[in-house]
């Protein structure tokens, strides 16, 4: 009994977890080895909580968001408040240097009675020390930190790539009851002028008929007003996109595509080839966008009016399908990338019919004029 127990000191000792006011709560204790100094591990972590304002970092992880809380030589404090506002987690990190090394324990603990957590407290944790390697968007320095001991508490969660989802299913279980979505709707107050102003990249995309998944690489798209014509089009739209297997054949729309602005200040308008009828033309609604700083639209074919096994889905034909993320630019930004899908999900779509488009390696293109 007294070799138990003196065994069992250092654990304890090693991690300072934060209280909570629950007496039963999911929590989760880590330790961390970083090939830095620990003044480069907590300054990293500090700008990604301070970059969360300026635009500069987002948490992957269901869009929470962290404040540093107190802060000494060896110890930092955190708390999160998860992306739907509703509950509040806190943490604690530990800093050791081992020569030019950095030694990391560190603890979260909910802030309410909870069981499972499906990694959430895991992931509060290793967002902010993760790397590019890792799928993460370091701010000031991108080191490498491997996690050498990973204990959550009974129920709950550690799997690394539940970090990197926008589901919050630790907090909302369930999936939209009805589709579309009570309530669905898309952006307010739209401008159409400036959203045609320049070229949007997509970044990830549902597979539809004209658009399949083996055509996921350097796509764009681009529009410009034109004269209302004969059908009542008034928006020219030339689509590119390639193959993503060699020799990575083009499909470009060139000048076939137009559109119908159905509601210009909702952003409803409608896309078909040029010399149909208005009639046979299929919805294009803008969801949400923003240029700002990070520039991005979310997209879809309409409303999500199907089931899937995670939220609501549009169809995969012509007409009434297609969910797309748009950015500015071409280099995809993976925190923002995150943040649409998040925009999506609180929509009530199925984020599983997302794919990734690959916009390396793309040769330039020159502007088609339309």
């Amino acid at each position: 009994m007294k070799s138990f127990l003196v065994l069992a000191v250092p654990f304890v000792a090693a991690y300072n977890c934060p209280s909570s006011s629950s007496s039963i709560h999911a929590s989760c204790r880590v330790t961390v080895a970083a090939d830095v100094p620990c003044e480069q591990v907590q300054a990293e972590m500090k700008a990604r909580v301070d970059g969360q304002s300026a635009g500069l970092w987002h948490d992957p992880h269901n869009n929470g968001t962290y404040s540093l809380i107190d802060s000494d030589k060896d110890v930092l404090d955190f708390q999160r408040v998860t992306g739907n506002k509703k509950y509040t987690d806190k943490l604690r990190f530990d800093f050791k240097d081992i020569g030019n090394k950095c030694e990391i324990s560190a603890c979260s603990a909910s802030q309410v009675f909870s069981i499972g957590d499906f990694s959430t407290n895991y992931c509060n944790l290793r967002m902010l020390y993760c790397s590019s390697q890792d799928g993460c968007h370091p701010v000031k320095f991108d080191f490498n930190a491997k996690e050498t001991d990973v204990e959550p508490s009974l129920g709950a969660g550690k799997t690394p790539s539940d970090c990197l989802k926008m589901t919050e299913v630790s907090q909302d279980f369930l999936a939209p009851t009805q589709c579309p979505p009570a309530g669905f709707d898309t952006v307010q107050d739209f401008d159409l002028e400036k959203f045609i102003e320049k070229r949007w990249y997509i970044q990830q995309q549902m597979a539809v008929n004209y658009l399949p998944a083996s055509q996921n690489r350097c796509v764009y798209a681009e529009y410009q007003l034109r004269e209302k014509s004969f059908w009542g089009y008034d928006v020219s739209v030339h689509n590119h996109a390639e193959e993503v297997a060699a020799p990575h054949k083009v499909h470009d729309s060139g000048k076939t595509l137009c559109a119908k602005v159905v509601d210009k200040a909702r952003g409803k308008l409608e896309v078909a080839p040029c010399f149909l009828p208005t009639l046979a033309a299929g919805p294009y609604w803008v969801l949400d966008y923003s240029e700002g700083p990070e520039g991005y639209a979310l997209i879809s074919g309409g409303a999500p009016k199907e089931s899937g096994e995670a939220g609501c889905r549009t169809g995969t034909g012509t007409n009434g399908a297609g969910l797309w993320i748009f950015t500015r630019q071409q280099k995809r930004d993976e925190a923002l990338v995150q943040k649409v899908r998040g925009i999506a999900k609180s929509k009530g779509f199925d984020l599983s019919v997302l794919n990734d488009v690959d916009q390396s390696e793309c040769s330039e293109a020159v502007a088609l004029a339309i």
